[in-house]
């Protein structure tokens, strides 16, 4: 009867904190407030302001899709150090290189994202 009330009572307890503090990207940001809840961000850099991280967002036009258009943006930053278009080293001195035109590559024609910030909207789904 006491294990069976204990691990009644464990059970709540780690499903209670894992439906609480779900964070897949273990960025220590919960998903629902994530703004790039697959790739770890602790930093939540959103240089464009549409609440997708710059780790999650190849949408450079903010369309809602990436497209051709975005490659067009990230050849003219390309060698630069926008940030928006750096997602591997998005900091202050980053410089958008081949590994950035990979990611913009992998992401055509998909939507930016996932982002628990804006979980259904257009900018980042």
């Amino acid at each position: 009867m006491r294990l069976t009330i204990f691990a009644t009572a464990i059970t709540c307890l780690l499903w209670g904190t894992a439906a609480f503090a779900a964070d897949f990207d273990g960025d220590g940001v919960e998903d629902a407030f994530d703004n790039c809840s697959e790739a770890a961000n602790p930093a939540q850099d959103d240089t464009d302001g549409d609440d997708c991280g710059n780790l999650c967002d190849a949408d450079y036009d903010n369309s809602g899709v990436v497209g051709h258009p975005d490659f067009f943006e990230f050849g003219q930053a390309f060698g630069s150090n926008d940030q928006e278009k750096c997602h591997f080293d998005p900091v202050s001195g980053c410089v958008v290189g081949l590994d950035d035109g990979a990611f913009l590559h992998l992401a055509f024609e998909s939507a930016p994202g996932p982002s628990g910030t804006t979980a259904g909207t257009t900018a980042c789904p």
